[in-house]
């Protein structure tokens, strides 16, 4: 909208009668030209813009996990190893007063039957058996044992 008034060329809103001028007045706020960017734009362009960068960002997996590892570290390096400690305890409390102790014997239940549909039947025998050994007193070790129980307290302690 372009208007001459006394040689001088008024533009815009200034170049409108007077209703139009007090109508645009009465309705106020900024003007668009002012926001720029996302802000310019309706709730559900930037909803859907944030939403495409979200799920960009996280196709980077190893970006993720990188990020995660640094965040941990200044945790434990400002709070300590015990705040980790702390807050499971924390956590595992509310889990067990919102769910009851049977939800930790479900989840485990099934952490197994995954377990042993991803390694077989055979890896539990494996591991118990390897448990076995760890537990199991050698009859060398057995006899040192004895004769150090019998050389502290004089008594023998073989039947």
């Amino acid at each position: 909208m372009v208007s001459e008034v006394g040689g001088h060329t008024r533009r815009g809103l200034a170049s409108a009668n007077e209703e139009t001028r007090q109508r645009v007045a009465r309705k106020g706020g900024v003007a668009p030209h002012q926001k720029r960017g996302l802000a310019a734009a309706k709730p559900e362009t930037r909803m859907r813009v944030a939403k495409a960068g979200g799920e960009a960002r996280a196709q980077d997996k190893e970006g993720l996990s990188v990020a995660g590892r640094r965040g941990g570290e200044v945790v434990k390096e400002r709070y300590g190893v015990d705040f980790y400690r702390e807050i499971g305890e924390k956590g595992g409390g509310a889990v067990k007063k919102r769910y009851g102790t049977e939800f930790y014997s479900e989840i485990g239940k099934r952490g197994g039957e995954t377990v042993k549909h991803e390694r077989g039947a055979e890896y539990y025998s494996t591991i118990g058996r390897k448990g076995g050994e760890a537990r199991t007193v050698k009859p060398e070790d057995a006899q040192s044992a004895e004769s150090s129980m019998a050389d502290n307290t004089g008594v023998s302690t073989a039947a």
